[in-house]
């Protein structure tokens, strides 16, 4: 399955389940995919601002941790794992209206650990700059035995 195809899969699963994701997150849009990466935007809406008017610290950090996992899917992985490290850089704000674009990368997907990199923008500004660990190794066997259950 292409990779985009497959990471729309995974997101309307992740949405299917309800909880922060599907809550903060619902207007995402998956752009384009390839293995190893994948590009996302979202649309800064009023209840992704903080009380300054900014888009939310909280916010960026959840995209890290989505972006994370999404690039990880793009390796026709359905399970990615679960967080062990997150990083985010504050590098610009962005504000009401504006297009987030959330360029996600895997860097390497081992046994037991997955390294990715986000990268957020408006335009050619850079808003957030995130690195995501993720332990892979339950993943691993969980996407073994769901290929089998449908083989």
């Amino acid at each position: 399955m292409p990779p985009l195809q497959h990471i729309k899969r995974v997101w309307t699963s992740f949405l299917n389940h309800g909880g922060y994701d599907a809550h903060a997150l619902s207007g995402l849009k998956l752009v384009s995919a390839t293995k190893g990466s994948c590009l996302c935007e979202l649309d800064v809406a009023s209840h992704h601002l903080n009380h300054l008017g900014g888009c939310h610290g909280g916010l960026l950090s959840t995209i890290v941790d989505l972006g994370g996992s999404l690039a990880i899917a793009t390796d026709d992985m359905h399970y990615t794992g679960v967080s062990t490290d997150l990083n985010v850089s504050f590098v610009s704000g962005a504000k009401l209206g504006d297009k987030l674009s959330i360029n996600s990368r895997c860097d390497k997907i081992g046994g037991s650990l997955a390294y990715t990199t986000v990268e957020i923008t408006v335009g050619d500004k850079i808003v957030a700059l995130g690195r995501h660990t993720k332990f892979v190794r339950l993943a691993h066997k969980a996407n073994k035995e769901m290929k089998l259950r449908q083989a």
